[in-house]
């Protein structure tokens, strides 16, 4: 019987889904991982005993699980790929002592690839918007699915990779497709960050062959997916990020609800499926956006080494467990058999809160995907008011249980510091 669990972070990203999906893959001797939405912008931190850490990419987290023997990694159609991106963390896989970790991989031959004009286009229209931006990450992923929108198939694709000459023609096409795009804002920019991104000395020659030869040998760029018994498919970012059910325009370009999951689960003839919301113990933000229950204190007080301050996000910051925003998020995804609540650790303070209600504001999914719907709650969560209640470990365990069960608890950065809280149930769907 071949089976899959469905991992999808029920937060702003970072809730843990890497630990999660090493975890899962080791508990139940997964032999595939699949990459079903986002792209090269995740950062999944994966933490061994001895204390070696990785930040899992492109590559599925749970590379890490069996040393002699790693799952496979499937990349599925709608992902996002960084080439060069994934020659170095492939390289940094390898000083871990996984041995030719480019054999584990297959990239879908439609996977979109955020191309160097692509991510500088990003990172100019980010700095374009002053104080009023978004927070994008600034890898190119929104402007490569913009870009696939606007133009269909000269877009550059995974496949193009290894036609050279299809390749050089796309890329040219898409660098004077850029300048052009960038004439409407340019004059929003700073002088000094035209001249650093250097888009006027890139040249489609040099970038399809930085790109063509970043393929290492023993990578497979197939549709079909690799034989599995169990999968784990490994989710991006989070619900609240959702490009159609996230607080717009602090949102991301990509579906990252378990739709394209379930997709590949069709597709790929699974008998039985669980799905699992994943969340931390408290709530965490990198980015821009509304963060009703923020607390200075808190973000001063749990300092995460994964996810250091970047130019494009700022820092990292924290506010106590949302229940509505978790709420919301369980009804945009649908149906949960379980959710892994982490960081349990860090929230064992006399002091912890919870928000169980806003005293003001009630959100409410659309009916239909609605833009104009998600920017008037993001406005609203702006002006929320929360009424937090203390909170215990235990308490935040019984409270996330009348969302969906809780099945995994975490408290601390390694598999070992994760613990069944009750058994996982799959639905039969044959």
């Amino acid at each position: 019987m071949k089976r899959a669990v469905i991992t999808v972070g029920l937060g702003f990203g970072d809730e843990g889904k890497g630990a999660t999906v090493d975890y899962l893959t080791r508990k139940l001797e997964a032999d595939l991982v699949v990459r079903y939405c986002g792209g090269s912008q995740a950062g999944h931190n994966v933490q061994l005993p001895d204390r070696r850490r990785h930040t899992f990419s492109q590559f599925g987290a749970g590379t890490l699980t069996f040393p002699s023997a790693p799952p496979r990694t499937y990349i599925g159609p709608n992902v996002i790929i960084d080439p060069l991106a994934l020659v170095r963390e492939a390289r940094h896989l390898t000083e871990l002592g996984v041995r030719d970790p480019a054999r584990l991989l297959t990239i879908h031959p439609r996977c979109l690839v955020a191309t160097p004009w692509l991510q500088s286009l990003n990172r100019l229209r980010e700095l374009s918007r002053g104080e009023a931006r978004h927070g994008s990450c600034g890898q190119g992923i929104g402007e490569a699915r913009a870009y696939w929108l606007k133009y269909g198939d000269d877009a550059v694709f995974a496949a193009d990779l290894r036609q050279r000459d299809v390749l050089r023609h796309k890329l040219e096409l898409q660098r004077q497709r850029t300048l052009l795009e960038l004439q409407d804002f340019i004059d929003r920019i700073p002088a000094d960050a035209l001249d650093e991104f250097g888009l006027w000395e890139l040249n489609a020659e040099a970038v399809s062959c930085d790109l063509h030869e970043a393929l290492p040998e023993g990578l497979s760029i197939d549709a079909i997916a690799p034989a599995f018994r169990t999968a784990i498919f490994e989710g991006a970012q989070g619900v609240l990020l959702d490009e159609y059910r996230g607080f717009h325009p602090y949102t991301t370009w990509n579906t990252v609800t378990p739709h394209h999951a379930w997709e590949l689960v069709h597709a790929m003839d699974v008998e039985a499926v669980a799905v699992l919301g994943i969340t931390r113990a408290y709530t965490t933000r990198h980015g821009e956006g509304p963060l009703p229950t923020f607390s200075e204190e808190l973000t001063n007080r749990l300092q995460d080494v994964g996810n250091p301050a970047n130019r494009w996000q700022g820092s990292l910051r924290c506010g106590w467990l949302d229940l509505p925003l978790l709420r919301y998020a369980a009804a945009a995804v649908g149906p949960l058999d379980g959710i892994v609540v982490n960081h349990l650790d860090q929230v064992r303070q006399a002091d912890c809160r919870v928000c169980d209600v806003y005293r003001n504001v009630t959100l409410a999914p659309s009916a239909a995907p609605q833009l104009s719907w998600q920017g008037r709650l993001a406005q609203e969560l702006n002006r929320a008011e929360p009424v937090l209640s203390l909170a215990t470990s235990d308490r935040i365990v019984r409270i996330l249980s009348d969302i969906a069960p809780v099945v995994i608890t975490g408290s601390g950065p390694t598999r070992e510091q994760r613990e069944v809280a009750r058994p996982l149930v799959f639905r039969n769907r044959k």
